[in-house]
């Protein structure tokens, strides 16, 4: 899971600052010295913003559509409100005293866009701010209770009432209802639309979001989901290079690398839950050729992917390790690293490889970011092509020429035909 990050019940800037002024003493000027770097207000953008609430899916669904949403607001010309990423109970959590809170009841985890990348790494592309911030030093001046309209299509709208009968934006239950109330969000009322659409790259929509919504009389326009398509599309693939790695991820997956792993080393990504495998079953390798993010193997267009089978989707043991021992001898590997989500076949691994000498090594880090990382920086990678927990280290090894390759499949990936 994300590490935990508990949000204050004022805002944390604010607080700094009237601690500062509170202080009767002939230390005042100094003390309001000292927090003046903590105080300085965030300058308004008159350009507008673009709020919404990341709520499908799991880390790196999130980011595929974070991905989309920076376009869309660049586009459009807002400054994008990062949210945190959402990270939801996998199992009975601590709660409390240590009381075990079943998982229907335990507390999503809200984890700051900092606490994992460099936010001035996505400002060389466009203007943004963490949700965050925003929230702490710019609503309750700008956007009070009172002005706060949610915003969705008509679709999205149809059956979902308030307790006047009227169709309505914002929607009940997690992850809808408990992400706003997370950020004290209550919204006055729905701006419904009819005819606009996400895909920004026509210049008609770009410019029915423009004429419709002016920032003078819309400051912020804020999504009850992300302004983005999932999986994310290939046009937005190249906007992984501005997600950068905070110092305490590179740090701690470096450490491990370094102590753990000799070179050259593989990183194969193993996706074998029961979920997953209930997924699968769609893979019969006829019917699909887009399945969740296979794309990322068989390209974008659709006449010309090959359907999907479940040698790409979910693997046995025996071709785990036969793939493996491929990549191994080729390369001459001296380690191999596993990450999954269920289970990570490393007696199999082992004795597969055992002539090889290659030492199989498993983390199951508290962080997948670790996991992630630590794929990226592999000499191979073997990803699955259905997962986009494998298409996000795809994007970030292509972004820096490192080699991928994929469990069940010998095609040319991104429609290279």
């Amino acid at each position: 899971m994300l590490s935990l990050s508990l949000r204050h019940s004022q805002p944390r800037k604010t607080m700094a600052c009237v601690l500062g002024v509170a202080v009767r003493s002939v230390l005042v000027l100094a003390a309001f010295m000292a927090t003046s770097s903590v105080c300085k207000a965030i300058e308004w953008d008159p350009r507008g913003y673009v709020l919404y609430c990341p709520c499908m899916g799991r880390f790196t669904n999130q980011v595929d559509q974070l991905l989309g949403s920076l376009y869309f607001a660049k586009t459009i010309n807002r400054t994008l409100a990062i949210p945190p990423f959402i990270d939801y109970p996998c199992g009975k959590k601590s709660h409390g005293h240590g009381i075990q809170l079943p998982i229907h009841l335990a507390p999503n985890i809200y984890v700051p866009f900092t606490d994992i990348f460099d936010l001035e790494a996505v400002q060389e592309y466009h203007s943004v701010i963490s949700m965050e911030d925003f929230m702490d030093d710019l609503a309750p001046y700008h956007w009070p209770q009172g002005q706060r309209i949610a915003y969705c299509s008509r679709k999205a709208a149809d059956f979902n009432e308030d307790s006047y009968g009227d169709w309505i934006c914002p929607r009940p239950g997690n992850p809808f209802q408990d992400f706003w109330e997370y950020f004290d969000i209550n919204f006055d009322r729905s701006e419904i639309w009819d005819d606009l659409h996400y895909n920004v790259d026509y210049d008609e929509w770009r410019k029915g979001w423009v004429n419709t919504y002016d920032p003078s009389s819309h400051p912020v326009i804020t999504m009850m989901g992300a302004p983005a398509q999932f999986p994310v599309t290939e046009a937005n693939e190249p906007l992984q290079r501005y997600l950068q790695w905070n110092p305490e991820t590179v740090e701690e997956g470096d450490d491990y690398i370094e102590k753990n792993l000799k070179r050259p080393f593989i990183a194969i990504h193993l996706r074998n839950g029961a979920d997953w495998s209930s997924t699968c079953n769609m893979a019969d390798g006829k019917t699909y050729t887009h399945l969740m993010s296979s794309q990322q193997c068989v390209g974008y267009h659709r006449d010309r992917a090959s359907p999907v089978t479940r040698a790409m989707c979910m693997q046995t043991e025996v071709q785990v390790v036969r793939e493996v021992r491929e990549v191994a001898e080729r390369m001459h590997a001296q380690s191999v690293y596993v990450a999954t989500d269920h289970q990570p076949m490393l007696e199999d691994l082992a004795d597969g490889l055992e002539d090889l000498n290659i030492e199989v090594f498993h983390l199951d880090p508290e962080k997948p970011q670790l996991d992630l990382y630590i794929m990226g920086k592999a000499d191979h990678f073997i990803g699955n092509c259905v997962s986009s927990f494998s298409a996000f280290v795809k994007r970030e090894r292509d972004i820096n020429e490192r080699p991928t390759t994929f469990f069940g499949w010998k095609g040319t990936t991104h429609d290279e035909f």
